[in-house]
């Protein structure tokens, strides 16, 4: 396809994420993250730690979600539970995960 570079999925995939109310859903958002992962494998082998990295996020995020998928919805009630029961800054956290996915 002409025109067609390894962003495409991702650029499409951006106009999914946000709610009506503008909130950022879990599942478009951690849909986009995956379409990233063929981009980084295009820097080649010195960057699997990188991949790696972000698809153990991605899978972080994408269990809790699966947890409970009305209740995780939005990634702000992801954020909201782990602040109230204050794991929110553990290295192993939801809110961890996504702190370095956003990066």
């Amino acid at each position: 396809m002409e025109g067609t570079t390894v962003f495409a999925p991702a650029i499409e995939g951006i106009k999914t994420v946000k709610s009506d109310q503008g909130e950022i859903m879990s599942q478009p958002f951690l849909e986009v993250c995956k379409h990233i992962l063929p981009v980084i494998d295009k820097f080649g082998a010195a960057m699997a730690l990188v991949k790696s990295d972000i698809g153990g996020n991605i899978s972080r995020l994408e269990s809790k979600y699966a947890s409970n998928p009305s209740r995780f919805n939005y990634l702000y009630s992801l954020v909201q539970v782990e602040v109230e029961t204050k794991t929110a800054k553990s290295s192993s956290s939801c809110t961890n995960g996504l702190l370095w996915l956003t990066r």
